[in-house]
């Protein structure tokens, strides 16, 4: 009789350990970093600086504290938290408190990494977005108008008409490009050189070109990265022809904001809180796109997030889109 015979996850293999894929994908975003801190300068920098230590603190007490007690260490080796740190300081927006940098680094590195695959032995929730949103939540319930998802400034705008996206541009529209000196239009600064916004974002054609080195290289999930991109550009230019306008900028604006090109290439790939099969990839890149559309078009900060985080929990959902029945080898009776 054929006895079966059971594997231990991961069983998709991509020709490198976790440790070096982790520690290949900080390079990549350490690419991303130097250009941020070209862009937006020192304070950049701190952020960055901050995330990435504070992660590593509590990682390396919470290490030195399982070694000493004779339990096996849940990460052997720093390079999952350095990545998740450097996550939190791409994510932040420059104009954000350092000491909330700080809390949603011990956030992410408690509760959704150490905490989450303790109790729930797996990430349901991408730990630096379920951070993000859970503390802007929290900071939003003193006066809605004064706290950071509702921010006044973000209230302000209005997105939803082709003059409401025109006026709310100035702020992308007063950057001049160092060395050439050549004033930026706010279409070109979205996609070039963008002092406002997320740190990771300040260049979206850097993280254009390096996040598609790492898909590549590192085997992203392409389909979440295509597909979201795909439909985010698709949604903007439809749109931008139904409700008049410059549709270029409305496509740069809901494209290649920090918040969407960033985490479409680093945070809703994810390995183990986004899709496996193909199908419910593009999927959930689709449903992303929407989602985030749609907060975008309701001046909630952080609209990305807030959208990756609502998917990461129907996950499972957008697998058995495909995956109907279990299946295996079944035992021969001899």
């Amino acid at each position: 009789m054929k006895k079966h015979v059971n594997e231990e996850p991961p069983h998709i293999h991509m020709g490198s350990s976790k440790n070096e894929l982790m520690l290949k994908t900080f390079l990549m975003m350490s690419v991303i970093a130097v250009a941020s801190v070209m862009v937006l300068g020192l304070g950049a920098f701190i952020h960055i600086l901050i995330a990435l230590g504070t992660v590593l603190i509590i990682h390396c007490s919470i290490h030195s504290f399982q070694i000493w007690k004779g339990m096996e260490p849940t990460y052997a080796s720093p390079a999952s938290p350095m990545v998740a740190g450097m996550i939190v300081g791409l994510s932040m927006p420059i104009a954000a408190p350092f000491e909330i940098t700080a809390a949603v680094a011990a956030l992410t590195i408690l509760a959704f990494k150490y905490g989450q695959g303790k109790y729930f032995k797996r990430k349901y929730l991408n730990p630096a977005a379920a951070s993000k949103s859970v503390l802007l939540l929290l900071l939003s319930l003193k006066t809605l108008r004064e706290g950071m998802l509702l921010h006044p400034h973000h209230l302000d705008l209005n997105l939803a008409t082709a003059e409401g996206l025109q006026s709310s541009m100035w702020i992308f529209g007063r950057e001049t490009l160092p060395f050439i000196g050549t004033n930026l239009s706010p279409a070109q600064s979205l996609f070039l050189w963008q002092t406002h916004g997320w740190i990771g974002g300040a260049s979206s054609l850097v993280v254009l070109v390096v996040g598609s080195i790492a898909a590549y290289w590192l085997k992203f999930k392409w389909r979440i990265i295509v597909s979201t991109l795909v439909s985010m550009t698709i949604l903007a230019a439809g749109f931008g022809v139904y409700l008049g306008g410059d549709p270029v900028l409305r496509i740069a604006f809901h494209v290649f904001t920090g918040s969407v090109i960033f985490l479409a290439f680093f945070m809703a790939t994810e390995p183990q809180s986004t899709p496996m099969t193909n199908t419910g990839q593009y999927a959930f890149g689709f449903s992303l796109a929407v989602l985030t559309f749609g907060l975008q078009l309701f001046n909630v900060l952080g609209g990305s997030i807030i959208a990756l985080v609502i998917l990461n929990i129907f996950t499972d959902r957008f697998d058995k889109m495909v995956l109907k029945k279990p299946y295996g080898h079944k035992g021969v009776k001899g």
